[in-house]
């Protein structure tokens, strides 16, 4: 399933992860990978030399995920209705935001439980820290629970404020692949479409994670 544009796409995005953060940053650093899939980008981060935990709504991903990758712990959770409660050191948290419902609660709980936050999603083209559009989904890499939300980017920078984050917007075209966009400009049709994406890169409590400050 993850397969396809999928490929490209995980290299452009840890593409970026390399070009921002030092290259040994996430050696022996806990990390939890939400909304996994197969854990492909997991075991990308298990390359760097964290020591990665990858969970998904899904049963079906998980079993895949323990043939596949026995070397990361698979978890079973629910980012509409599970709380996380131990802590790491990095939550990657690629992909699932929009395909959630109660996301202000849910990056309240993922808040708590992290220092670094890699926190990449579809948004809607709106700066109006209110703003979200509702979509009903239905397919395997779609929401578990069938809602999902297209927030603004201010919307969930407020939320990351409110929660004690400092963070930094990536709008890098390394970012960028195939029909998924990042260093698009905001021009408030309060539309969305499929592959307007963000990216952010948030810390607290911990210094800033980037090369260069």
């Amino acid at each position: 399933m993850f397969k396809g544009h999928y490929d490209e796409w995980r290299e452009s995005r840890m593409n970026g992860i390399k070009k921002y953060m030092p290259s040994n940053y996430f050696i022996s650093k806990k990390i939890l990978e939400v909304g996994c899939g197969y854990a492909d980008i997991g075991n990308e981060f298990y390359k760097l030399g964290g020591v990665v935990s990858s969970s998904d709504a899904r049963q079906e991903h998980i079993d895949i995920v323990k043939d596949r990758y026995p070397h990361i712990n698979a978890l079973i959770i629910d980012g509409d209705k599970d709380t996380i409660s131990e802590h790491y050191d990095i939550i990657v948290h690629w992909g699932l935001l929009y395909h959630l419902n109660e996301i202000d609660k849910h990056l309240e709980n993922i808040s708590r439980n992290c220092d670094v936050l890699l926190l990449e999603t579809e948004v809607a083209d709106s700066d109006d820290p209110t703003f979200y559009i509702k979509t009903n989904e239905l397919g395997m890499d779609q929401a578990f629970n069938f809602v999902g939300i297209r927030p603004s980017p201010t919307y969930i920078e407020k939320i990351l404020h409110k929660n004690g984050f400092q963070y930094k917007l990536i709008d890098d075209s390394i970012l960028n692949s195939d029909y998924h966009t990042y260093d698009w400009k905001i021009t408030n049709t309060n539309t969305w479409r499929n592959g307007l994406r963000q990216f952010w890169i948030c810390w607290k409590n911990v210094d800033s994670p980037f090369k260069y400050t």
